[in-house]
């Protein structure tokens, strides 16, 4: 089975024994993008995140109607970022000064965070969380009435980490009496909304769980497997804000590719090249040369005669222009990408196949005269998927690689860059499937240019 089929399997295997009315959260912290697509797919939409890093970075190429739920320790010098990201969730908040600072940060951006408080039943000292005495007393004194930007949803706990069946069901007793009795307190003193969530169980022991009361359970490994590796998921470089980053021109800067594909298409049909517009997305990047040359050498297995080269491009850039006054609008957002980074004192460069003169020229005038250098098909013997063109503008930059990142938008362009031995970014503005991407190696696909601003800033 492909590792999709595996985990709709297990889904299925661990669906079988939820009951309804029990939520299942899919933990997939240190999983890849392509794993939780994978659990999506099958009609899961609750996730568990313990980190804030990965989970901003999920976010950027996931869903929006995920709900993801935070498990993991939370610090309170993070809580800023996470609620940035409005989790429907927060499931481990386990002292009182993290409940304020909750309280404090959704104040100021103007919302209600649920939250569930973390009670320590474990015979653990390593596990965090209130003691039962403490919850009590806090939901009697009315909680919303001292933090009303928080909204206690229920509670959450682990059972002890042991082979012990009556200790596991002790630590899970406990939590649901706990929970029982709170809710028979607001109910008589009509001071808070009832709680609606026990969270108890995972991989190991929620069958257990759900006998004890459980109404969520948080599994991973039996659906996911055994995790890989942090830096794996978070696509560990770069580690902070790259010093260079290399755009692409065409379906990155300008918003010319739709145009692109109908001249390519009708050019090159009108010299007897039958060309549809989804190849001019599969050869974006190579030099104009390069893609009739491509073209020519699949359908007749030889090198096409220059004139026809001449013909073909002096039409396809005629009727390029006509549609577009010679100059396409520009990629939505883009502008502020490049006004962050030139902002924070991140060299932006251009790297282009492109041979249009006009657009070239007029880069630096459209986008405020941000970049460095521009690396085109004139600077260059090979053009993408060679690296040579991205080797070239990292060769000028003069910054190690581990210093520099690259956006683009086409599988070539991408293949180009991991060829470099760059950090890749993309950026999917154009027709074809996130796996297009995904499969030459891209580090990181995200939607727009709103996605690439918010991955900057997280890494500033």
């Amino acid at each position: 089975m492909t590792p999709e089929q595996t985990i709709r399997t297990n889904i299925e295997r661990v669906r079988a024994h939820i009951p309804e009315g029990v939520t299942l959260v899919c933990v997939s912290k240190f999983q890849p993008v392509a794993a939780i697509q994978a659990a999506y797919a099958a009609g899961e939409r609750h996730f568990g995140e313990s980190r804030v890093q990965e989970l901003a970075l999920k976010t950027l190429q996931l869903p929006d109607d995920i709900r993801w739920h935070f498990i993991g320790h939370l610090q309170r010098n993070k809580v800023r970022d996470l609620l940035r990201l409005r989790p429907y969730l927060i499931q481990s908040v386990d002292s009182l000064r993290l409940l304020q600072a909750i309280d404090e940060e959704a104040g100021r951006l103007g919302f209600v965070q649920d939250v569930l408080l973390e009670v320590h039943v474990a015979k653990e000292t390593t596990k965090t969380g209130f003691t039962p005495e403490e919850i009590n007393d806090l939901m009697a004194n009315d909680p919303m009435a001292h933090f009303p930007h928080v909204r206690v949803r229920g509670l959450m706990a682990m059972a002890t980490h042991t082979d012990d069946q009556a200790e596991i069901r002790r630590c899970f007793r406990l939590t649901k009496c706990l929970f029982d009795q709170i809710n028979d307190q607001i109910n008589d003193q009509m001071v808070n909304d009832p709680m609606v969530h026990v969270s108890m169980g995972m991989s190991e022991d929620y069958e257990t769980a759900i006998e004890c009361g459980s109404t969520m359970v948080r599994i991973g490994s039996s659906i996911f497997g055994e995790r890989s590796g942090s830096e794996t998921v978070l696509q560990a470089k770069p580690v902070s804000l790259p010093k260079a980053v290399f755009f692409d021109q065409d379906g990155v800067l300008y918003n010319s590719m739709p145009y692109h594909a109908k001249a390519w298409a009708w050019a090159m049909t009108k010299h007897g090249l039958p060309y549809t517009e989804e190849e001019t997305y599969m050869n974006e990047g190579r030099t104009s040369v390069g893609v009739i040359q491509e073209h020519y050498l699949h359908l007749y297995g030889t090198d096409a005669p220059q004139q026809l080269i001449d013909d073909i491009y002096a039409d396809k850039t005629a009727y390029f222009n006509r549609m577009t006054g010679g100059m396409p609008g520009n990629i939505p957002g883009v502008s502020e990408v490049l006004e962050y980074l030139h902002a924070q004192g991140v060299e932006c460069w251009v790297v282009t196949g492109s041979g249009q003169r006009n657009l070239i020229n007029s880069l630096n005038e459209t986008f405020n005269h941000v970049f460095t250098g521009i690396v085109s098909s004139f600077d260059v013997k090979h053009g993408k998927p060679d690296p040579e063109p991205y080797l070239k503008a990292w060769e000028k930059s003069g910054f190690r690689k581990e210093d520099c990142a690259v956006v683009e938008n086409a599988p070539l362009g991408v293949r180009a860059a991991k060829a470099a031995g760059l950090f890749t970014i993309a950026v999917n503005t154009g027709p074809l499937s996130d796996d297009a991407l995904w499969n030459e190696g891209a580090d990181l696909v995200l939607p727009d240019m709103k996605a690439l601003l918010e991955f900057f800033r997280i890494k500033n």
